[in-house]
């Protein structure tokens, strides 16, 4: 068998022979070579064929891979644009918003080994679209604000949580309340058994209205409930099949730095807009999006009303991606958005996670840290944050 000797361009020399022709050998230096005869080593003849197959076929192979690597990294790029420039503003880019964006992720399962193995250097546009998918596809956060929290100020600890009904919950609420260590707690789909378990806990102050709660061991100087008429009117108009199921109360809490506004809300689901899209029904999409912008809007317009520092948080149905949540939501801060690590879901249903709790502050407040809590019974985890007042 023919062997011939391979010298790596920083010096290093491999020793192959025919069964090694057309592989690739990794230097000390990082830099790979092919494993190739010199021209003085003539080859038979139907090893030289053979060899030149082999060559032809591993080409194509690679220029196939390099074509799909920089498809991905164009395509990943698209999605975001179109996420973020178009969503809740054309129906396609509505469904990218609330689908499992994770299957963004599925073609470097395959196009990453065989980037391994064919060429390496095809890993780069691979880890750019990576980057993409996981940060503004996928909504992944590295908490850049944290640094700049400040030290002094007057904290706070926010705990919002769609409680799916509370059952668990209610049995379970002084424990949680504890392990919280919450200034105030805001529940969404707060039923029965949980509104009652917060009016037995010693020392706290609470509220109910439709499906909210709030608990809070400050004073509640004032409790306002966003009016709702207007929402039952666009309802009925445009058809009972869209939904405007949202519910928005305001509170006005005392503390030592003065009073504070603290909004919870509980803002209409697009699920009833995706019914119709799944049977066929576009423009029940389009309605329940007119819907929950114009809920939006109210909210924003109602959430306004008073001068004292003011924080919102809730079911918001809705990402940040969403222009809806920017263009009515997006001059306030949002906590995980500024100091939140990873993807922080909320959201479980199925094969879909997203974001779509928040907890948002007017600049009267820094968020110092946020975190997503463990599952508790619903299909939305509770978002526990700390903020510091900094103006009042």
């Amino acid at each position: 068998m023919t062997s011939f000797t391979v010298s790596c361009a920083c010096g290093e020399r491999f020793h192959a022979d025919e069964g090694s022709i057309g592989r690739r050998a990794r230097c000390r230096c990082g830099r790979t070579v092919e494993l190739q005869p010199p021209p003085n080593i003539v080859l038979p003849a139907a090893k030289r064929t053979s060899h030149r197959s082999a060559r032809r076929t591993s080409g194509r192979a690679v220029r196939v891979l390099r074509f799909l690597a920089w498809c991905y990294l164009a395509a990943i790029v698209a999605v975001a644009a179109v996420m973020w420039g178009l969503g809740d503003r054309w129906w396609p880019a509505t469904v990218l918003l609330f689908m499992g964006r994770w299957v963004f992720l599925l073609p470097l399962i395959l196009l990453v080994p065989a980037s391994l193995a064919l060429r390496r250097r095809l890993l780069l546009p691979l880890s750019l679209g990576a980057v993409v998918a996981l940060g503004p596809v996928m909504g992944g956060r590295v908490g850049w604000a944290r640094p700049f929290a400040p030290s002094g100020g007057m904290p706070l600890r926010v705990v919002t949580f769609n409680a799916d009904g509370g059952s668990f919950l209610a049995s379970n609420l002084p424990r949680l309340l504890q392990e919280w260590g919450a200034d105030v707690v805001l529940f969404q789909e707060c039923g029965e058994q949980l509104a009652a378990a917060t009016e037995r806990v010693p020392a706290w102050h609470w509220h109910h209205v439709s499906d909210l709660c709030m608990l809070t061991p400050l004073p509640i100087l004032a409790a306002d409930v966003m009016d709702r008429s207007s929402l039952a009117n666009v309802r009925r108009d445009e058809g009972p099949t869209i939904g405007g199921a949202g519910y928005v109360a305001r509170y006005t809490l005392g503390t030592p730095n003065g009073p504070i506004h603290v909004t919870n809300l509980h803002l209409e689901t697009p699920r009833k807009g995706f019914e119709g899209f799944m049977a066929g029904d576009v423009q029940v999409l389009r309605l329940n999006t007119t819907l929950r912008d114009l809920e939006s809007e109210l909210a924003r317009r109602w959430v306004d009303g008073g001068h004292a520092p003011t924080i919102v948080a809730g079911d918001f149905n809705t990402p940040v991606e969403s222009r809806i949540f920017e263009e009515h939501w997006g001059d306030l801060a949002d906590a995980f958005s500024r100091v939140g690590f990873g993807l922080g879901t909320t959201k479980y249903n199925g094969w879909i996670r997203i974001r779509i709790d928040h907890v948002l502050t007017d600049d009267a407040w820094r968020p110092r840290a946020v975190q997503v809590w463990t599952d508790l019974g619903s299909d939305h985890r509770p978002l526990v944050a700390d903020l510091v007042l900094v103006k009042h």
